[in-house]
């Protein structure tokens, strides 16, 4: 099945000018693993506790998404693949949480056991951000309900005729392993074993442990820079030693492949015959480095499955890993995600320019990272001083700024025909190379009421001139604690003032020819 993707693939991509994601037929993907609750509680930290010297967290919002196993499988249907869960949970509210979950994502949860013997295994981490000093949040806390014990031979059982259910209809598995008792090591041998003797790939994020033997067989591993310093006893501080820990691990478990992540340093793949590959980590400024290992394990395991070649495989791998540590928490990385980071067309500060949805989403990780949105919108045709220092006041209200900026139509609407002198694309470029600005959104109604409805900003901004006029969206903010800022204005600068000296430049130019 992999072979014949293989070259629809390379088909598709390989007269491509720029690196494009490529398209992929329908996969199915068996992932194997502990699949756990992690559960967020984020907060304010005002002051230290009377009973002991620690920070006093006051929750504000709760979060709860799927970890390890459960993100990974998250992420393949976020990229596209047909996901099938095996694994064990407790017979509790949190693994009738994660089978909801998984259910709503569209994931097949038929392999998916309860034990009423163990809990669910649940990461709690309590994050928060000292608004005072308006310092960013921060993760204060974890703590971990679990129980490691293997499974007991009647539910092992249960596991791999389960497994040997799910072998025939899938087109790859992925082991996600943490420890935790589910994967014993007569569950990994079989998984490998019935996957190699179909011939279909099987892929590891492995444990940490100094013992990489139970792996012997699989197709490819994916550890991190300590896991591997940990099974093959070398130090990983350059690219030869980099070079001799993959060949190691390739020999030594007969594998096609070894894809060594090295957090600040990239990756760095060794291959069967002796092809290595090193990846230099995409440049991005790093916020939480959580589930990033996952989701390494889920985009390279998938495009690998799907049969595109170990190296384009890790590319994007290193890309959606690039992606995932800008943001808070695990976050799923979309076949959009990527797709945008590829577009050679939204480089650099095009990146601001969003559609609503994207906005969305965009918003929804600054308000996890304890950040508070500013919104102020306008035509913004032909900008000037004035619009400068709107822009740069908006943003001093807050930690980001969103513009929402009028249509072609709607600026029409207002402005009258004629108007507006750039089209919406040059002047969304315009605003997002601005640097207070740090999203552009279009909208196409005159009244702003409804994008403001969808940023919901903390603090919406109008220029002074609207002191007695309505401000689109006041009510809505101000009903859920939201403030409305007038900026001052830059007198003796607008654009019509402006449009009229053109005008009558050219009219003076003309009369005296």
């Amino acid at each position: 099945m992999a072979k014949s993707r293989r070259a629809s693939v390379v088909e598709q991509t390989s007269h491509k000018k720029h690196p494009q994601l490529p398209e992929l037929a329908p996969v199915r993907v068996l992932v194997a693993g502990e699949v756990i609750v992690d559960r967020y509680l984020f907060g304010d930290v005002a002051r230290i506790s009377p009973e002991a010297p620690i920070p006093v967290l006051r929750v504000t919002r709760r979060e709860e998404k799927p970890g390890n196993a459960g993100f990974v499988m998250a992420n393949l249907r976020a990229l596209g693949a047909q996901v099938s869960a095996l694994s064990v949970v407790g017979a509790d509210a949190d693994g009738r949480l994660l089978r909801e979950v998984f259910r709503g994502l569209g994931i097949d949860t038929r392999s998916l056991l309860v034990d009423p013997e163990r809990p669910t295994i649940v990461k709690e981490r309590l994050l928060g951000s000292v608004q005072a000093a308006r310092r960013a949040t921060q993760q204060l806390l974890r703590v971990d309900e679990e129980d490691d014990r293997p499974l007991t031979p009647a539910l092992e059982r249960r596991a791999l005729s389960e497994f040997k259910r799910q072998l025939a209809r899938v087109d790859g598995v992925l082991i996600s392993d943490i420890d935790k008792g589910i994967l014993t090591p007569r569950m990994l041998r079989e998984i490998i074993d019935g996957a190699r003797g179909r011939k279909i790939p099987v892929i590891v994020d492995p444990r940490l442990t100094q013992d990489f033997s139970i792996y012997r067989g699989a197709t490819a591993i994916t550890p991190n820079r300590y896991e591997t310093e940990m099974a093959t006893g070398m130090r990983l501080n350059d690219r030869d030693a980099w070079r001799a820990a993959g060949a190691h691990l390739v020999e030594k478990l007969g594998l096609e492949a070894c894809l060594i992540t090295l957090d600040r340093d990239g990756m760095y793949l060794a291959e069967r015959g002796g092809a290595s590959t090193y990846i230099a980590t995409a440049p991005r400024e790093v916020y939480d480095v959580t589930g990033a290992g996952d989701v390494v394990l889920s985009t390279f395991g998938l495009f690998a499955i799907a049969g595109l070649g170990y190296p384009s495989a890790a590319r994007l791998a290193n890309l959606a890993a690039s992606i995932e540590v800008t943001r808070l928490g695990t976050e799923v990385i979309s076949r959009e995600d990527l797709a945008r980071a590829l577009a050679p067309s939204r480089d650099g500060y095009e990146r601001k320019i969003l559609s609503h949805e994207e906005l969305k989403a965009a918003l929804a990780r600054e308000r996890r990272a304890g950040r508070r949105i500013a919104f102020t919108n306008g035509c913004f045709d032909v900008l000037h001083a004035g619009h400068v220092q709107l822009l740069s006041f908006a943003r001093a209200q807050a930690d980001a700024l969103v513009v929402g900026l009028n249509s072609d139509r709607s600026v029409r609407t207002i402005k009258g025909e004629g108007r507006p002198v750039y089209p919406a694309a040059e002047r969304a470029r315009i605003l997002a190379a601005m640097e207070p600005v740090d999203y552009v959104v279009v909208f196409d109604e005159p009244r702003a009421e409804k994008i403001v409805r969808v940023v919901k900003p903390d603090v919406l901004v109008k220029g002074e001139d609207y002191r007695d006029k309505v401000v689109d969206g006041r009510d809505f903010v101000e009903s859920y604690g939201g403030h409305v800022v007038l900026a001052p204005i830059l007198h003796g600068h607008s654009t019509t003032e402006t449009i009229a000296k053109l005008l009558k430049s050219r009219d003076a130019a003309g009369a005296s020819k």
